[in-house]
């Protein structure tokens, strides 16, 4: 099984008694692929509190394997974006790009983003 972690997982995972991090770290101790994105890894170490810890959190990710963010997804994104705006919804573009990544790689996206279940209906991408 492998499944892209969404920002919003690794943020909850960030406390120890949180259901996710118990279940991500079960994933990650059995060996399942684990994805992540250039933009997760930059949302989630964006919200640290120190350097120290900005540090801390952006080399934990050095570990997982990367889904790269290629032209085709960017174009594929804006017109994902562009569909959402048609039917009323206005996602955050990094949403909309994490959707479309996932889409694009036929990857399930794990995320705790309530606007992340809209996005799903219109970019398609499987939710884990």
């Amino acid at each position: 099984m492998s499944v892209l972690v969404d920002s919003s997982i690794w943020i909850q995972a960030q406390n120890p008694r949180n259901g996710e991090c118990i279940h991500l770290k079960k994933l990650i101790t059995q060996g399942e692929l684990i994805y992540i994105t250039e933009i997760i890894q930059v949302e989630v170490s964006q919200g640290a509190r120190n350097e120290e810890l900005f540090f801390k959190i952006w080399d934990s990710f050095l570990g997982f394997p990367n889904l790269k963010v290629t032209d085709d997804i960017w174009l594929k994104s804006a017109q994902n974006f562009f569909k959402c705006r048609k039917k009323g919804i206005t996602p955050t573009t990094i949403d909309c790009l994490i959707a479309t990544t996932a889409k694009y790689y036929d990857v399930p996206l794990w995320t705790a983003d309530k606007g992340m279940k809209l996005l799903s209906q219109i970019v398609g991408f499987r939710n884990y």
